[in-house]
């Protein structure tokens, strides 16, 4: 029977990270993070859990890339001269903003 790790080291948390290309299945990643954590010493980490931390990883990267094409696209709309304010840019931020929060808050429950 393999060995579980009973929580996640810092190291291990990084390598998740690093290993995490969302062009690859959660269960792809999640072999080449059980390979890699054996080949740097740490105990196997459980499936459940890494499929869990990458999804948790993806759903805030895409919460990021929301919010900074927000950003983005308003500032873009100011620059081209459709009469954007510094206000309406940052109204842009916070709507985004609220709805990434919505979403994690629908998560959580």
């Amino acid at each position: 029977m393999p060995r579980i790790a009973p929580r996640y080291s810092d190291k291990l948390l990084g390598i998740i990270e690093s290993l995490d290309d969302e062009r690859l299945s959660l269960a792809e990643v999640t072999r080449r993070v059980g390979d890699a954590a054996e080949r740097t010493g740490i105990i196997r980490p459980s499936p459940v859990h890494v499929r869990a931390v990458i999804a948790d990883l993806r759903e805030r990267r895409r919460d990021e890339r929301e919010i900074r094409a927000a950003g983005i696209a308003a500032a873009g709309r100011m620059a081209t001269g459709r009469s954007l304010s510094p206000w309406e840019i940052q109204r842009a931020l916070l709507e985004a903003e609220e709805r990434v929060g919505e979403r994690a808050r629908r998560r959580r429950r």
